[in-house]
Parts: C-alpha cells; structure tokens; sequence
C-alpha cells in the first residue's frame, strides 16, 4: 500500500469555503466561500487564486458547457461569466422564502444542476427547520423542484451506473439513496 502525501495548497483563510470544482479549461479549481460571498479560482501553475465578489452567500458553482460557471447565490440560479466578472439570473427559487440561501450542488451525469436551500443560520449550525428544497436546474432554465422540508441540503452524488442519487440533509444524519433516472434527471 502506498503512501498518500497531502498538502495544503491554498492557504488564504475562508469562511466556509466548499463546493470544489475542478475546471480543466482553465487548468484551475473552482470554489466557493458561502459567507465570504465569493467564487475563487486557484491555479496550481501560478499558484494565485482570483476571486469574483457576489452580493449574496454563494453556496455552489458548477462548469457551463458554453463557459463560465454557473452559480447558486442567495435564491438565484446565475450565470457568472469570469473575465467581465458579470452574473446573468437564469431562474429564482424560494421566492416565498425571504430568509433562505442556496447551500450544496452539483452536476448530474447529464449536465443538470442540482442544488439544495436551507434558511440563514440563527447563529453557528444553528437553522430554522424543514425550510430548504432540492432543486434542478436544466439547460433551457426551467426548475424542477424534487422535494422540501429540507433543513441543511447538503451532499450529493450519483452512483456509476447512475441509477441512485446519494442526497444529504445534514440534520437527518443520513445518507439517503433516491432512484434516479438519468434520462430524466427524476427521483
């Protein structure tokens, strides 16, 4: 068995930092800092990162197949295109919902994104209860909504043959395993 060597690499201090991406356009990781209000990139080439500030908590940031990323911030499915810094709504969610914010989200195997509200922390860890949903956001900006009552959504994957959707709500403790159908991205 080998040994794994692991070393920090980005040493710049976040406030929640998550939601990694690696995008191999831009040979860079992509990330988010939820409170901070930024999408940052870090070149390991260069070893500098570059951020875009946002005017909301951004809770995750996927690749967009014509460029860019693709963000969810505050309530808003946004197109944020890196080189002007520019955000694009593309759909709103939670609208009824003043006190929630997107929290975890990623990429299908299809090119959908999921992700995931809760409300805004009380104080640390702290929420109010059953007030997030899952949601996806297809290619031509419509929004499916899969469920609510979701307290910190948090924590997805699909299995390789891409039959189950792995989904967290962290105040659950469990790690939930959903049919999926890839065709139509349902659960």
């Amino acid at each position: 068995m080998s040994s794994i060597k692991i070393e920090c690499v980005v040493t710049e201090r976040y406030r929640i930092g998550e939601s990694p991406v690696w995008d191999e356009r831009e040979d860079a990781l992509v990330y988010v800092d939820i409170t901070g209000q930024k999408v940052c990139r870090w070149n390991p080439s260069t070893n500098k990162i570059q951020s875009v500030s946002l005017e909301e908590p951004v809770g995750s940031v996927a690749l967009r197949k014509s460029g860019g990323y693709v963000v969810a911030t505050g309530t808003t499915f946004a197109a944020l295109n890196w080189e002007d810094q520019s955000l694009t709504t593309l759909a709103r969610v939670d609208e009824d919902k003043p006190n929630n914010r997107f929290n975890d989200g990623k990429v299908d195997p299809e090119g959908r994104f999921f992700a995931g509200t809760m409300s805004q922390e009380i104080r640390p860890a702290v929420v109010e209860r059953n007030q997030g949903s899952l949601f996806t956001l297809h290619a031509d900006h419509s929004v499916v909504k899969h469920f609510d009552m979701v307290d910190i959504s948090n924590g997805l994957d699909w299995s390789l043959d891409h039959k189950t959707m792995y989904y967290i709500d962290s105040l659950s403790y469990a790690v939930d395993a959903l049919d999926y159908d890839v065709k139509t991205g349902k659960t």
